[in-house]
């Protein structure tokens, strides 16, 4: 339904000729044209969906929190860094969903709808920097877990090298960030790009 609104709006702009139109490979002009921003416009779904996976991980880490604090465990610090970790990537993308503001955006005319998508297209990228960090805390706070419950002398071996664990999650943080700089944020920026490029051709034309 959003994207028949969005389908309908991006028709109602002034029709121009492809003599017109500004300058645009041909995979852009297909994004663009004849594919107007769905990727963008479908951000919405992925934020909420990352809102909730922190939320429950927010949750259930409150509760680890808890545990340490009353037992004086070893994963006080750790917790406390994974809690706070959590509630700004809450935060982060809870900001950047209500600046999207999907029903107003599809009302704003064109270039202002262009800048706003920009903001919330490089947002969206930065953060994938986050996602890495959430998912390399969460590994390894689940694989602590697992190794409590399955093998109780090794979690208290293990749980007592910190220098160790934190060296664990910053190795897990970059591979993971590596990972995702070239699986998927490489199709975010080049929709980042287009939507640049095409702002400022209308820019250019316009003056």
């Amino acid at each position: 339904m959003e994207l028949k609104k969005l389908q309908q709006q991006w028709n109602s702009f002034p029709e121009t000729s492809m003599e017109e139109r500004p300058i645009l490979s041909s995979d852009l002009e297909k994004i663009v044209v004849k594919n107007p921003l769905s990727n963008a416009f479908y951000l919405r779904k992925k934020l909420l969906t990352r809102i909730v996976v922190f939320s429950v991980l927010w949750l259930f880490n409150t509760w680890l929190l808890r545990l340490q604090w009353l037992g004086e465990g070893n994963d006080l610090y750790l917790h406390s860094a994974f809690f706070l970790l959590l509630s700004y990537a809450i935060y982060f993308h809870l900001r950047l969903l209500l600046f999207a503001d999907y029903p107003t955006l599809l009302a704003l005319p064109l270039i202002p709808f262009l800048s706003k998508l920009e903001i919330i297209v490089d947002k969206y990228i930065i953060s994938f920097k986050l996602l890495s960090a959430v998912t390399a805390f969460g590994l390894l706070v689940l694989f602590e877990q697992l190794v409590a419950r399955l093998a109780p002398p090794a979690y208290d071996s293990f749980s007592r090298n910190i220098w160790y664990k934190w060296l664990l999650i910053i190795f897990m943080a970059v591979s993971l960030d590596i990972m995702l700089m070239n699986i998927a944020i490489p199709r975010y920026k080049k929709l980042l790009e287009t939507v640049r490029k095409y702002k400022e051709g209308i820019l250019a034309k316009a003056r």
